[in-house]
């Protein structure tokens, strides 16, 4: 591991100041917030849409951070507020609800609570302070839980609120995430929020890949980084389509050993865990389950081909159990069966805390078969 002056860089909700290749796609979504808002009508609304690593996230957290800015500079009283929620690791709507509240109660409890009561709860709060608000639902997936209670309660606002009050607060929407993520855009379709502006981007230019490696690998260590590295990192997630989001994995696992987790405080990130797991396993789980959940078999069948690509052997089938339960130990997956397959049940694997959240050490000898005792 190399020295890292600055690790809260690598995390999975870092938000960088520069964009690369994304000023174009930022200019419109600028001018889309400069717009007046009739606070009487549903809120305006856009959706930043791309194949999974363009950037879609860093593009819309961005326009939402410049945009928050300009309120605070035309109106500081407002105290505007920027509530980013990412989509894909909520618990149902209900948990989509409950991460909006704690933006404004970071102590709120979703458990017991129903998602529009909930979400009157933050629309009631807005108001009652004057604040405006940004939205954004972040990292929309295929496996994305239910949006409609969600969208219905921004399309229609004032029915969350007391009877008699028609002045809901000043709310921006904005969506972010995969193309692929049908089922979410048709939800905001039948919900009245049909997108009135859509930005669509394309996978990044290796050449901008490039410079978004080499910046972010410079922040992190404080210095500039070898270009050799650059480069590495660059060509491994080349081959995956020229996804940025693994290659910001990549340099977590490169310059860390460990993966940096949004909610774990920076000293965290040097700690040793007392456990061991492939690198490579955990990003099978990943590929493999998506963000929900996948049939054990799929897991198996993305360890092997990673494996193979590095030039091992896949992992004996007890020791891959060994490791899953290692991590189900850890409360980082959760394994259930469900109805299908041979014998009408299929073993599935969940998971219950996001990859980029997971401390990962680096491999040792003794977990690798023919290497010591696993």
């Amino acid at each position: 591991m190399m020295p890292v002056r600055f690790p809260e860089v690598l995390a999975a909700d870092y938000t960088p100041p520069v964009l690369f290749g994304r000023n174009v796609e930022l200019d419109r979504l600028r001018a889309w917030f400069a717009e007046p808002a009739d606070a009487r009508s549903p809120p305006p609304i856009a959706a930043v849409v791309g194949p999974s690593g363009a950037g879609t996230s860093v593009l819309a957290r961005v326009a939402a951070r410049r945009a928050i800015e300009s309120l605070r500079r035309d109106a500081p009283s407002t105290r505007p507020l920027l509530a980013t929620v990412r989509v894909r690791w909520c618990r149902g709507s209900q948990g989509i609800a409950a991460a909006l509240l704690q933006h404004l109660d970071d102590g709120f409890h979703a458990t017991g609570f129903p998602t529009n009561e909930i979400l009157a709860g933050f629309l009631r709060r807005l108001r009652r302070d004057g604040r405006p608000a940004v939205v954004v639902l972040d990292d929309i997936g295929r496996s994305a839980p239910d949006l409609t209670p969600i969208l219905r309660a921004f399309a229609h606002p004032a029915r969350f609120l007391p009877e008699g009050v028609d002045d809901p607060p000043r709310v921006w929407l904005l969506l972010a995430g995969a193309a692929e993520a049908l089922g979410a855009w048709t939800q905001a379709a039948r919900s009245g929020l049909v997108p009135e502006r859509r930005v669509e981007i394309r996978a990044y230019a290796r050449s901008t890949l490039v410079e978004l490696v080499g910046d972010r690998l410079g922040r992190a260590m404080g210095r500039s980084p070898p270009e050799s590295m650059v480069l590495r990192i660059v060509d491994r997630c080349w081959a995956d389509g020229g996804n940025a989001a693994r290659a910001v994995d990549l340099m977590r696992r490169q310059l860390l050993g460990t993966v940096a987790g949004s909610s774990r405080e920076p000293g965290w990130l040097g700690a040793s865990p007392s456990w061991a797991v492939e690198p490579h396993v955990v990003e099978a789980i990943d590929r493999a389950v998506d963000g929900s959940s996948a049939p054990l078999g799929e897991v198996r069948a993305w360890e092997a081909r990673l494996a193979r690509r590095e030039g091992l052997r896949p992992l004996p089938a007890t020791t891959m159990w060994r490791r899953l339960l290692r991590l189900e130990a850890l409360g980082l997956v959760r394994r259930s069966v469900r109805p299908g397959g041979p014998g009408g049940t299929q073993s599935t694997l969940e998971l219950l805390t996001p990859v980029s959240d997971w401390p990962i050490p680096p491999a040792t000898s003794g977990t690798r078969p023919g290497v010591g005792s696993a």
